[in-house]
């Protein structure tokens, strides 16, 4: 039965694209928020999909799904995981970081020429904001190609996860807060 909850839950979860467009927001919000109680109509999406797996999910199984989080996914805990995709994405993700500060370190010493094993790294935009899209766009490639074969058990809800928090993550980008945030680190460097 746990697969059946599984594949109910995962089916009636809204579509993911990589895309900011203000009509996928509102549909991923929206359907959210059907799924919501009233008392947390008001709460966010990632509160919502964690209520509503919790209810399918082993304490186990629920306890990985609630601690994965993009902002720590690198982290060699995860690197370690039992769960194939996890460990996968999350040494993906350690590696892009890596190379990004080798990158960057070279960048401030002039040493531009520094290797790196991610040939895409020196097409990365001069745009902070452009350059972080392109960053997030190979994050959901990797996603995506992890999904493969992943459709109705718990690794397509982990990644399912993954794919939203980088979707809200876009749309909650906000030009003045972001240039002001630039120009704050360009001071301080």
């Amino acid at each position: 039965m746990f697969a059946g909850n599984l594949e109910y839950i995962i089916s009636s979860l809204p579509h993911l694209s990589f895309s900011a467009e203000e009509q996928l927001q509102n549909e991923v919000k929206s359907l959210f928020q059907k799924y919501a109680s009233a008392e947390e109509a008001s709460g966010n999406v990632m509160a919502i999909l964690n209520t509503e797996a919790e209810k399918y999910l082993s304490a186990r199984d629920f306890k990985n799904f609630q601690d994965l989080q993009l902002i720590t996914i690198h982290q060699d805990a995860f690197q370690k995981s039992r769960i194939n995709i996890v460990a996968e994405f999350s040494r993906f993700m350690f590696n892009l970081k890596d190379e990004l500060k080798t990158y960057r370190l070279a960048q401030k010493t002039e040493e531009v020429s520094a290797k790196t094993n991610f040939e895409w790294i020196t097409d990365l935009s001069e745009n902070p904001l452009t350059a972080e899209l392109q960053l997030m766009q190979l994050q959901w490639n990797k996603l995506e190609a992890l999904s493969q074969g992943h459709y109705a058990n718990f690794s397509a809800l982990i990644l399912y996860k993954l794919k939203l928090q980088l979707l809200l993550r876009w749309w909650s980008f906000d030009m003045k807060t972001g240039f002001a945030v630039f120009q704050k680190s360009l001071n301080v460097a």
